[in-house]
Formats: structure tokens, C-alpha cells, sequence
């Protein structure tokens, strides 16, 4: 059995989502963060989008080439076992110069063998920057 370091261990959800977005290629690929992070029957459902783990991947990809860094932090959270849901506001440095904030309020159910995430449902908006940035793609 292969260990993981996912949300429902020491990592908190906030964690694992900075790590998704802002994490460097060099250090890890983003297929092993994915594999390390996210369960094999992963799924995402996203202002009316439905990502599988491989159109998650294309997205979080997407997502990655569009910002050049960027934090995240907790608006609020709330932990009941397997479930987390929260409030979280991403800020973005986009490869063009431009900053932009996003908040998102995402429901997660955690896997409880390892802890890695097998659902998110999340609704997101952008708080500052244009309303045309293009930092969250859809497909």
C-alpha cells in the first residue's frame, strides 16, 4: 500500500488545493501530486462543470500555465469527518502582469482509507481583478 500525504492526513484541504495550483513542476509533475492528492475516482463539479480525474488534470494544467504564483487562504472551514466545506479566497499573479482574486466555496468528501480527495463541489467568482481574466479555463 503506497502512503499519501492528501488532505485527511497532517495536509489540510487548503494545503492540497495550493499545491494543485501553484506547484512546481520541477519539484514534482503534476500527475504525481495528482496521484498523491487526489483519489482514482476523483470528481469535480465546478460552476456547472463536471471534471473526471483526466479532464481535471487538463484543467488544473490549464490553470497552472495561466499563473506565474499566487496564495491561497481560509475564509472559513468546517471539518465533520470525511467532509470539509469552506470558504476560500485564491490570489493570483497571471503569467501577463495582472492580479486577480477569486473566492471559491467549495463542499469536499475526503477518502477515508488515505485521506486523498474524492469529491469537490465548488462555486467560484472573481472578488478583484476582471471579470475577464481567464485564470479558472473551462473546457
Amino acid at each position: 500500500m503506497t502512503a499519501h500525504t492528501g488532505p485527511g492526513s497532517d495536509a489540510t484541504l487548503l494545503e492540497a488545493l495550493s499545491e494543485l495550483f501553484f506547484g512546481d513542476e520541477q519539484a514534482e509533475s503534476l500527475e504525481e501530486t495528482l496521484d498523491r492528492l487526489v483519489s482514482p475516482r476523483f470528481r469535480q463539479r465546478i460552476n456547472g462543470k463536471v471534471y473526471g480525474r483526466q479532464e481535471y488534470l487538463g484543467h488544473v494544467r490549464e490553470m497552472r500555465a495561466s499563473v506565474s504564483g499566487g496564495r491561497a487562504e481560509v475564509v472559513e472551514q468546517l471539518r465533520d469527518g470525511d467532509r470539509v466545506a469552506g470558504r476560500y479566497l485564491f490570489h493570483v499573479a497571471q503569467a501577463g502582469g495582472q492580479e486577480a482574486t477569486f473566492e471559491s466555496c467549495i463542499f469536499a468528501q475526503l477518502r477515508a482509507a488515505d485521506g486523498r480527495i474524492e469529491r469537490l463541489a465548488e462555486v467560484a467568482r472573481v472578488v478583484e481583478g476582471d471579470d475577464d481574466d481567464d485564470v479558472m479555463p473551462t473546457p
